[in-house]
């Protein structure tokens, strides 16, 4: 049985501006919901700790992940299959690569939704908005742990009620409501051109200054550490993006409306005459303008708080840690120049963006993590394929959210928690899955619709970067806790 592409709907087949837009959703729910740490946090701390020196870390890290995702979604679009459906045939037991990268993907999903996102939403929310200071430190947790359990439970409540075309309106609303801050507060700081454009272009070794290294949290932190977690979070991990293609069905682009259900059909094949083959390749536009719109989202906020922490932050030897967080950021906008009514007006812009960026980025979360998965068991537990998704979402939410607000009440260290996560699913886990998908290509795709040789190129050097970067971090933070 071969099967052949549908025809290019408008939008893919003409490639105007307000075409594009309307191919561009399912990214913008990765960009929104990667914004919360991966942008706004580490970015502007890695600027306040290393000043403009590490800003080609950010470039390194969304470009070699953009390779990544786009890897994914393109073997998607021209079978209609999952990678992981791929990979559950690589040699060896069946199925273990798929139980590795399950394993390690959907463990880290309460470490984010609770003790992570949830807790530095609340911080900013006692601190920044309700005034309270953390003098009295036991008080501060509790109003911390009670908000962070309220924003987990709204959160879960809006996940039952949603659809996924109001999902994607709103997380693209919020990240325009963003882009639209951090345009201002760029513009208004006034950054030393120079420095950045060095910066961007010439990797440095990353290197704490004697102010950084007297921090109590950094003292047995390695430098690599901080940087490697920098470039984990930036754009999210596989946690997002197994959920990611698991969005793209509701696409339907090139063969995914065809063999990509949870039903799928055995025994196809794709047909290989030259119309059809042209066909499939027209339809690569589609996850090619998704993901290129979503990590050039990524990388102008990652970059904009980069800067915004040098430019601000680190020449006040302020680095955002412990429950300060978000809260330290309110400089970017906020100046000792203003008028006060200019700093209240700058103030209220600020918490307003970071609030509904954070919480946008949890919203999104639990429905992403849904699809997650959704599609990691259906593959490692075939048995699984006949259970519809709305059952997958109230075992997945109600888990996650009842582990998330465990971990929440924990009160532990929101950098603490995230640095073993980000390293094994935001780099080692993103590596293995560019040298499976090369994998994929070369056995599940005719010669015809297969990468080209500088696409393979590109993902296997993303691959080697992410697994490095993943090995090194995890022996640098194992060796800083004994």
């Amino acid at each position: 049985m071969t099967s052949k592409y549908p025809e290019l709907p408008p939008e893919v087949r003409d490639l105007s501006f307000w075409g594009m837009l309307k191919i561009f959703g399912p990214g913008a729910i990765i960009a929104s919901v990667t914004i919360g740490s991966g942008e706004t946090v580490f970015p502007s701390r890695n600027g306040a700790l290393f000043g403009y020196s590490l800003l080609w870390c950010f470039v390194l890290g969304t470009v070699i992940k953009g390779f990544q995702v786009y890897s994914g979604a393109r073997f998607m679009t021209l079978t209609g299959r999952h990678p992981l459906e791929s990979w559950n045939e690589l040699p060896g037991p069946r199925g273990w690569f798929v139980w590795c990268m399950t394993i390690l993907s959907l463990f880290c999903m309460p470490l984010f939704l609770g003790g992570v996102l949830p807790r530095m939403l609340a911080d900013f929310t006692v601190s920044g908005v309700m005034g309270v200071t953390t003098e009295d430190a036991s008080l501060f947790n509790l109003y911390a742990c009670l908000w962070g359990t309220l924003f987990i439970v709204v959160a879960v409540a809006l996940t039952f009620l949603q659809s996924y075309g109001f999902l994607e309106k709103v997380q693209t609303a919020l990240v325009g409501l963003l882009l639209f801050c951090i345009i201002v507060a760029v513009i208004s700081s006034a950054p030393d051109v120079v420095a950045m454009l060095r910066g961007l272009v010439i990797p440095t070794i990353p290197k704490f200054e004697s102010w950084v290294a007297a921090m109590p949290e950094l003292r047995d932190r390695d430098p690599w550490v901080e940087v490697i977690v920098s470039i984990g979070v930036i754009g999210g991990g596989t946690q997002d993006y197994f959920g990611y293609l698991g969005f793209l069905r509701e696409k339907g682009w090139g063969l995914m409306s065809q063999v990509g259900s949870p039903r799928e059909r055995t025994g196809w094949s794709v047909n290989t005459s030259p119309d059809n083959v042209a066909t499939g390749k027209k339809w690569l536009r589609a996850p090619l303008i998704d993901v290129s719109f979503a990590f050039t989202a990524v990388m102008f906020f990652a970059l904009s708080f980069a800067v915004l922490g040098a430019v601000i932050l680190h020449p006040m030897q302020i680095a955002p840690s412990g429950s300060n967080l978000l809260t330290q950021q309110a400089g970017f906008l906020v100046r000792e120049s203003q008028s006060p009514l200019v700093q209240s007006a700058l103030g209220i812009l600020y918490k307003t963006g970071i609030f509904f960026a954070f919480f946008g980025t949890i919203h999104g979360a639990f429905e992403l993590y849904t699809r997650t998965t959704h599609e990691c068991l259906i593959v490692a537990m075939p048995s699984l394929r006949k259970v519809p998704l709305k059952k997958f979402r109230l075992v997945t939410v109600s888990t996650i959210g009842a582990l998330g607000l465990i971990l929440l009440w924990c009160s532990l260290d929101p950098v603490v928690m995230l640095t073993p996560a980000a390293i094994v699913s935001a780099t080692f886990t993103c590596g293995l899955w560019c040298f499976a998908i090369l994998w994929s290509d070369r056995v599940h795709l005719p010669p015809e619709l297969r990468m080209g040789r500088l696409l393979v190129v590109c993902v296997a050097l993303s691959g080697i970067a992410l697994t490095v970067f993943g090995v090194t971090g995890f022996s640098k933070w194992l060796s800083g806790l004994f």
